[in-house]
C-alpha cells in the first residue's frame, strides 16, 4: 500500500475513496436487509446484538468518511468485532452473523487477497477465542451457522478479488483498443473532410463567409491557446489591423457571450458548435453593423464551426504526439548512444594510461578529445529535443532560454534582445519558429568560429521576427549531406514565413539569419 492508501486517503487527498465508498454502501445495504429480518424472525433478545452491530457500523462509517484509518485496518477491526458480538451473544447473536460478509468484502476491495485473508483470520480467531469461555466446547450443530457465514463471506471476498484482477488485466488493453478505434476513425474521416483539418485555412473561410453578410474592411479569427488565453489564429492582412489593437477584453467578452457584440465599428461574432465556443470572428466594419445581419452570419457559421473545432482538436493531438515522440527520442539517445560513447571515453582513458610511446599517447589524447566532443554534441541534441514551448511561456522566453543554454556550453558571448507583448502566436507557429532559432544558434555554435552571437526576437501577432547573427567566418560551402538549412526553409514555408540567410555586409564578418512572419503593424 502506498502512503495515501495507508492514511486512508486517495491520490487527490479527499477521504472516502473507492474502498471507503464500498465500505459505507456495504454496511448500509447489510443493515437494511438485516434489521427487518431480525425484528420479524429473530428471537426477542436479538435486539441487543443488532444494536451493537448498528453502533459499530455507524462508528466505522464515520471513521471512513474522516479518512484517518485505512479501510484494510477498519475491515479487520470490524470483522473481529462482529465475530465477537455474534459469539458472545449466542444464541441470539446468530442473527447478526450474515454481517460477517461486509468486512470480508471491504478487505478484499481495499487490499485484494492479503486483505481478504487478514479479515478471515481476524474473524475466525476472535470467534474461536470468544467461544470457549461463554459456550464451552463447541459442537458441529452450534458452530454450523458461524462456519456457514464465514464460508459465504470468504466466497464473496474471493469473487471480488477475481473481478478486480479481471478488470485490471483488461483496463490497459481496453484503453489501447479504444485508442486504436478512435485513431482509425480519425484517419478514415480526415480523408473525407471537404474542408480538411487546417485551422488557418478554415479561419480564412470564416472571414470569407463574413463578406456575404456585411461589408468588411479587415477581419481576424481568435481561438484559445492551451494555457487558456485568446490568441489570433489568422488575420485577413499580413499585419495586425490597427482597429484590433487593445481588443483583448472585447474578444474575451465575445467568447463568453452566445451572441455577437459590437464596439463602435468593430463586431465580434462567437463561432459556436451548439453550446461550445471554438473561436471569435472579429470584423472591422466601415460603419456600425446591423445586429440582425450579424445573427444571420453567426447562424451560417455553424458548419464551419464544427470543422474548425475538429481541426483544432486534431492540431492539439498532433502537437501532443510530436512532443511525446521528441521526448522518447531524447530518452533513447541519452540512455543508449550517449552512454555507449561515454563508455568508449573511459576505455580510451585506460589505453592512454597504458601507452608505451609519446606518439601513442598523443593519438589517444586526440581521440579522447574527439569522444568528449561527440558526447557533448549528443547531450546538446538531447537538450534540443526536450526544449519545447511550455505552458504559459512565450516565444521570446523560449528563444532566450535556449540562447542562455548555448552560451553556457560554448565560448560564444550571447546577446539577447526581446520585444514581446502579451498576445501569443498560435502554438504550432511558435514551435516552428523556436525550432528555426534553435537550429540557427546551433549552427553558429558549431561552425561559425566566432566570439559573439546576437539573438533578437520580436513578437507582435500576427507579425514575428527572429534574427541570429554571429561574427564568425561567414557562410561556407554546404556539404552534400547537410540538411539543416533545407529543414529550416521547410519549417518557415510551412507557417508562411520568409527565411533569409546571408553573410553580414560591410567590414564585419559572420552570418546573418532572419526569419520573418507577416509584416509589422503600420506597413503595407
Amino acid at each position: 500500500m502506498n502512503g495515501s492508501r495507508a492514511a486512508g486517503l486517495p491520490a487527490d487527498g479527499h477521504p472516502a475513496d473507492l474502498p471507503g465508498r464500498v465500505a459505507v454502501a456495504a454496511r448500509v445495504v447489510a443493515l437494511v436487509v438485516l434489521i427487518p429480518l431480525t425484528l420479524v424472525r429473530g428471537p426477542q433478545d436479538a435486539a441487543t446484538p443488532l444494536l451493537l452491530v448498528i453502533a459499530l457500523a455507524a462508528v466505522l462509517s464515520v471513521a471512513t468518511l474522516i479518512g484517518r484509518v485505512s479501510e484494510d485496518l477498519l475491515a479487520i477491526l470490524e470483522g473481529g468485532a462482529v465475530a465477537g458480538i455474534g459469539v458472545l451473544t449466542q444464541p441470539a447473536g446468530t442473527t447478526v452473523l450474515p454481517y460477517l460478509v461486509v468486512p470480508m468484502l471491504v478487505g478484499a476491495t481495499a487490499a485484494r487477497m492479503p486483505g481478504l485473508v487478514r479479515v478471515l483470520v481476524a474473524e475466525a480467531l476472535v470467534a474461536a477465542v470468544a467461544w470457549w469461555p461463554v459456550n464451552g466446547r463447541p459442537t458441529l450443530s452450534q458452530t454450523r451457522p458461524l462456519l456457514l457465514w464465514l464460508g459465504a463471506a470468504l466466497l464473496v471476498g474471493l469473487v471480488v478479488v477475481l473481478l478486480q484482477r479481471r478488470l485490471e488485466s483488461r483496463s490497459d488493453t481496453g484503453s489501447y483498443r479504444d485508442a486504436i478505434a478512435l485513431i482509425e476513425q480519425l484517419d478514415a474521416l480526415s480523408g473525407r473532410l471537404s474542408g480538411g483539418l487546417d485551422p488557418v485555412a478554415l479561419a480564412e473561410e470564416l472571414m470569407a463567409e463574413a463578406d456575404l453578410f456585411v461589408t468588411v474592411q479587415q477581419a481576424a479569427v481568435f481561438t484559445r491557446t492551451p494555457v487558456g488565453t485568446v490568441a489570433p489564429l489568422r488575420y485577413s492582412t499580413f499585419s495586425a489591423p490597427q482597429a484590433f489593437v487593445g481588443l483583448d477584453d472585447f474578444v474575451e467578452n465575445c467568447w463568453r457571450s452566445d451572441r455577437p457584440l459590437i464596439r463602435e465599428n468593430v463586431a465580434g461574432v462567437p463561432v459556436r458548435t451548439g453550446t461550445r465556443t471554438v473561436g471569435v470572428l472579429t470584423l472591422d466594419l466601415p460603419r456600425p453593423a446591423d445586429h440582425r445581419s450579424l445573427l444571420r452570419l453567426q447562424e451560417a457559421l455553424g458548419g464551419l464551426a464544427l470543422q474548425l473545432h475538429a481541426a483544432l482538436l486534431f492540431d492539439s493531438v498532433r502537437a501532443h504526439a510530436t512532443s511525446e515522440e521528441r521526448n522518447r527520442l531524447a530518452r533513447e539517445v541519452h540512455d543508449g548512444v550517449a552512454q555507449d560513447v561515454a563508455s568508449l571515453g573511459y576505455m580510451v582513458d585506460g589505453l592512454s594510461a597504458a601507452a608505451t610511446t609519446d606518439d601513442q599517447r598523443e593519438q589517444l589524447v586526440a581521440l579522447r578529445r574527439e569522444v568528449t566532443r561527440v558526447v557533448a554534441e549528443l547531450r546538446a541534441s538531447v537538450y534540443d529535443l526536450r526544449n519545447e514551448m511550455r505552458a504559459g511561456q512565450g516565444l521570446g522566453q523560449g528563444v532566450s532560454a535556449f540562447a542562455r543554454q548555448i552560451g553556457s556550453r560554448s565560448d560564444l558571448t550571447v546577446h539577447v534582445r526581446l520585444d514581446e507583448g502579451a498576445t501569443r502566436l498560435r502554438p504550432h507557429v511558435e514551435a516552428e519558429l523556436l525550432r528555426i532559432a534553435q537550429e540557427a544558434m546551433n549552427n553558429a555554435r558549431k561552425h561559425s568560429g566566432g566570439s559573439n552571437l546576437w539573438v533578437s526576437c520580436t513578437v507582435r501577432p500576427p507579425y514575428a521576427e527572429i534574427e541570429v547573427i554571429d561574427d564568425g567566418v561567414g557562410l561556407q560551402p554546404g556539404r552534400h549531406d547537410s540538411h539543416g538549412l533545407r529543414i529550416m526553409r521547410e519549417r518557415a514555408e510551412g507557417i508562411g514565413a520568409r527565411l533569409e540567410v546571408a553573410n553580414r555586409t560591410g567590414d564585419t564578418s559572420g552570418t546573418q539569419l532572419r526569419v520573418r512572419l507577416g509584416r509589422p503593424a503600420g506597413t503595407t
